[in-house]
């Protein structure tokens, strides 16, 4: 009888996946409204650390479909031509979904050095592509005043955004279960 009144307790899988993907839409929504919110200067991009704290928990497929989602979502706020941060976060979330699946273990130390590291990346690329190789005038004070501080304030705020996507996972996730097989004995082992 107890058995019977916690599986009808429990919530349909499909509707805790879309619970999940409907908060998770959510967020990037608030996400992309803080980034476009405000005075002009440098401002976090809580996009980039969401599409890549997403992409920790989840398989490729997904993770690059956010990602450049997300990234599509950062051009517009930047005021810059739409596609290329969505195919950066659309490749390095896929790489970095299909690293935590079969190589990462997924906690807090693997996600802010890769995130460090991609967002360390982006950050050139950034800055070479659309300031420096057109030799701008004060394109070293776009460096020092606008991206590096906004690259910091990414980097502070990435650690709140992964503990929520975190508990979200556990909230929402799958629950593993560990199931061991006996031991046959018709099979010679070696």
């Amino acid at each position: 009888m107890k058995n019977a009144n916690r599986d009808t307790a429990r919530i349909n899988p499909k509707i805790k996946i879309a619970a999940k993907w409907l908060i998770f839409v959510i967020l990037a929504v608030f996400a992309y409204t803080s980034s476009t919110a405000g005075k002009a200067g440098s401002k976090a991009l809580l996009l980039f650390p969401l599409a890549l704290a997403i992409s920790v928990f989840e398989s490729e497929i997904p993770a690059a479909v956010f990602g450049a989602a997300a990234g599509l979502l950062l051009d517009v706020s930047l005021d810059k031509l739409p596609g290329f941060t969505a195919l950066w976060l659309c490749v390095c979330c896929a790489g970095a979904a299909a690293l935590f699946q079969n190589l990462l273990r997924k906690n807090i130390v693997n996600f802010l050095w890769i995130f460090a590291l991609l967002g360390g990346i982006y950050l050139y690329i950034d800055y070479y592509f659309y300031y420096k190789i057109w030799a701008y005038e004060g394109y070293k004070l776009v460096l020092t005043e606008r991206l590096i501080p906004s690259a910091l304030k990414t980097l502070f705020w990435s650690l709140p955004v992964f503990f929520a996507v975190y508990i979200l996972e556990r909230i929402f996730g799958e629950s593993r279960k560990l199931e061991l097989e006996e031991q046959d004995e018709n099979i010679e082992r070696i």
